[in-house]
């Protein structure tokens, strides 16, 4: 109470003196009022395009999907929301859609008092949404005396109309992408190809179908390498038809960071992500651990942590922000967020990697141990847990981590494992030079882990050992 208290003065304090920081506000997810309850992809896809339009203002910070999704239906307050949120105002509204027609309601709302501050209801033929997205971005900015840049007001200005078929196609494949499993991103490329068939010069179908391959990569369904070299041509033609996807020069940077290690690259193409929408919170968090591996954690830690306020309760950018929390050694507060994280999303990957490596640092084997356990699970791997099992009974924790790097080291001779795998639990087990010989089959395969060597320290024991330095050498991470 007395947390709430202090913000409220503050907010009292601080209301109408001028502040070069950036208006705080959150989309709620937009209400379905057609009868159809079928067309939920169509005003999460309202959603998401509103956002990002919001998003192109650098003088608004913008909640992200993730975080704004998570209070839908809810029966809280817009204060409660905004506290929870740390935001200054909340949007609110609605959306009618009749054929090739649709009616859009927005309200702003002082997350304060709970006042309604403005509202406006907009009438427009489907083919003039992107149109009227722009138009409302530009208002809502005016009622919360935000000034635009002249860049952003050409963006957000521009007359463009969209094929009303092509759109449809790329809602419903967002709408597929972000449930993430093997079936729904399949289903979302499929939309996204029958987008681009439809429209050829659709830039953001191109763009989904960078981001469908890298995210197959992302969960382990494919090579990177793979991933790739799909991704590639959509990245380059989403470029040329529209140079200003800040999402685009995101996957571009990361493809030039963690697949072909072209350092300077990433660096401009992530910059340039982050200047064209700052309000990007995976571009800033990934840019943290670019930052991290060429050894400038100061300005790391200021985007990871503007990513953390942009979206909050987003099990990815927590789990992001644990990991360069790791770089620094703070594993107490690693573990404390991880904890929390995995009681909302027990399955996340890089939080269930990322704990049972703070784990391992605070020499809490058990714990690790059954991290360990629970990945597998989440994946229904029972040979590895049982692997894990039969080594933990030979010789404790050191032998399991050995035990399941020898069933990987079996069963890569007839699937896909990546060596980068193998490497690491050789590392945890002391292994030394098996680590390194796995280290160097990950590099040949460039292995999109490889340039954490450079900072994780989960590899401090490897770190003065010559072979550890040629190839961190080799891949220019060395001065």
């Amino acid at each position: 109470m007395l947390i709430v208290l202090i913000a409220v003065i503050g907010y009292f304090l601080t209301r109408g003196v001028p502040d070069s920081r950036p208006v705080s506000i959150v989309l709620l997810p937009l209400e379905n009022i057609t009868d159809d309850k079928g067309q939920e992809w169509f005003t999460d896809g309202m959603t998401d395009a509103l956002i990002t339009d919001l998003a192109r203002i650098s003088g608004l910070r913008v909640t992200q999907r993730s975080s704004a999704m998570r209070d839908r239906g809810t029966n809280k307050s817009a204060s409660e929301i905004a506290s929870e949120l740390g935001v200054s105002y909340v949007l609110e509204g609605s959306v009618l859609r009749l054929a090739d027609h649709v009616k859009i309601t927005i309200r702003l709302i002082d997350a304060l008092t709970n006042e309604y501050l403005w509202a406006e209801e907009y009438s427009r033929d489907f083919t003039e949404l992107l149109a009227l997205q722009g138009e409302v971005a530009k208002t809502i900015a005016g009622q919360v005396q935000v000034t635009l840049t002249q860049e952003e007001q050409n963006l957000l200005t521009q007359k463009k109309t969209v094929n009303p078929k092509a759109y449809e196609a790329y809602l419903k494949g967002n709408f597929f992408w972000y449930k993430l499993t093997r079936e729904a991103i399949a289903t979302a490329l499929q939309y996204y190809e029958l987008a681009v068939e439809i429209d050829p010069s659709y830039a953001p179908a191109y763009a989904g179908i960078a981001l469908v391959w890298a995210g197959r990569a992302q969960m382990g369904y494919i090579p990177m390498r793979v991933a790739a070299k799909e991704s590639e041509w959509a990245e380059a033609k989403a470029l040329a038809l529209d140079s200003s996807l800040a999402e685009v020069h995101y996957m571009v940077g990361v493809r030039r960071a963690w697949l072909e290690w072209n350092w300077e690259g990433a660096m401009q193409s992530l910059r340039t992500s982050v200047e064209l929408k700052p309000n990007l919170a995976e571009a800033r968090a990934y840019f943290s651990h670019l930052l991290f591996t060429l050894k400038r954690p100061d300005e790391a830690m200021g985007h990871i942590e503007e990513a953390l306020k942009l979206d909050p309760f987003n099990p990815l950018i927590q789990s992001l922000y644990a990991m360069d929390l790791m770089y620094v050694r703070r594993y107490d507060e690693v573990i404390r967020l991880l904890r929390k994280t995995l009681e909302i999303s027990p399955v996340e990957p890089i939080a269930l990697s990322t704990i049972r490596s703070a784990y391992h640092q605070k020499k809490m084997y058990a714990e690790a141990l059954e991290a360990w356990r629970l990945s597998y699970q989440a994946s229904g791997d029972r040979e590895a847990i049982q692997a894990l099992n039969r080594g933990y009974a030979e010789g404790g924790y050191s032998r399991a981590l050995q035990s399941l790097a020898e069933m990987l080291i079996e069963r890569s001779k007839t699937s896909y494992v990546t060596p980068w795998q193998v490497a690491t639990l050789y590392t945890r087990a002391g292994m030394k030079e098996e680590a390194l010989d796995w280290f160097e089959k990950a590099y040949d395969a460039h292995d999109p882990n490889m340039p954490y060597l450079s900072v994780d320290p989960i590899f401090d024991e490897l770190r003065e050992h010559p072979r550890f330095q040629a190839l961190l050498k080799r891949m220019g991470l060395v001065p």
